[in-house]
């Protein structure tokens, strides 16, 4: 993990300002983030986690792929299925894309990817953390159960 141009500069600036090293600086912002950081907190179990799917629409562009979005929990996902496996499916599955994010977050913040917990592009943006990891399964569970919506494996076809 590095800095970014604007963060560095900014550090420096402060630095001369008040003399202390741009390390000192560094580690007190970390000493400060943990100390917010509630470390007694527990993940729901995946049992315990509403979840339903509101809408299903094919996709224009790709043959057999399938939209579905839902709610689980406070949180919102939308998924791209495909009806065969591929190689930048989660795991080679079945699911090209999935995200998750807090609607309240992305009204307040008016960013989508900012307001995600997770999102999955053909490839990880945002991998799932501890926190995030029930509510990711749970989708991934829903998904799966649904036999009217669960695509055909290469083998049915």
């Amino acid at each position: 993990m590095s800095l970014t141009v604007t963060q560095s500069k900014k550090l420096h600036e402060l630095s001369e300002f008040d003399g202390l090293d741009p390390v000192e600086h560094v580690n007190r912002a970390i000493d400060e983030y943990l100390v917010k950081q509630k470390r007694d907190f527990v993940a729901p179990k995946e049992k315990d986690i509403a979840a339903r799917i509101n809408e299903r629409s094919p996709d224009v562009k790709v043959k057999g792929a399938m939209w579905i979005g839902g709610v689980v929990d406070k949180y919102a996902f939308s998924a791209l299925v495909l009806k065969i496996p591929a190689k930048l499916a989660i795991e080679n599955g079945h699911i090209s894309k999935l995200s998750i994010w807090d609607p309240e977050v992305m009204e307040s913040t008016g960013s989508f990817i900012g307001s995600c917990i997770v999102n999955y592009d053909r490839g990880w943006d945002i991998k799932p953390s501890k926190i995030a990891e029930p509510y990711f399964n749970r989708v991934i569970s829903l998904l799966s159960q649904k036999e009217d919506i669960k695509p055909k494996t290469k083998e049915a076809v």
